[in-house]
């Protein structure tokens, strides 16, 4: 099984590092952390940094695929196309796609959550409301 963690420059560096340390100890489970190239990426502390060890490119096919949240970067992602289109690509065959936090908001910026009933960070819920035209 291979598993797409999505870095990003200003993540929240637990809602990437957390999953990991679970999803691999799974018996043969490939983790890969997954960014628009690879190379080191910054957390939001401005002092952490992570590495991404494979492009977009390089993972056509994850099994699962996992969306940290972030603070102030969550919006920049949601713009990103070339997250944005990867997620709606990849998604038509993973088994899960999933998020922590605000990552639910670049899922639903994929169009992924269209439809769906959503969970995320009590702060983020406001803006789902306001997507699908809810009080």
């Amino acid at each position: 099984m291979q598993v797409a963690i999505v870095l990003y420059p200003g993540l929240t560096a637990l809602d990437a590092v957390g999953p990991y340390e679970v999803l691999r100890l799974l018996p043969d489970t490939e983790v890969r952390f997954v960014g628009a190239e690879p190379g080191p990426v910054v957390t939001d502390s401005g002092v952490l940094f992570l590495g991404v060890t494979h492009s977009y490119a390089e993972t056509p096919n994850p099994d699962v695929v996992l969306v940290p949240g972030s603070g102030p970067r969550t919006a920049t992602m949601m713009a990103d196309t070339r997250l944005t289109d990867w997620l709606r690509k990849v998604h038509q065959t993973t088994r899960w796609t999933t998020s922590v936090c605000t990552g639910a908001m670049i899922l639903a910026a994929a169009g992924i959550l269209d439809g769906l009933p959503v969970i995320a960070w009590h702060r983020a819920l406001g803006t789902f409301r306001k997507r699908k035209g809810l009080p």
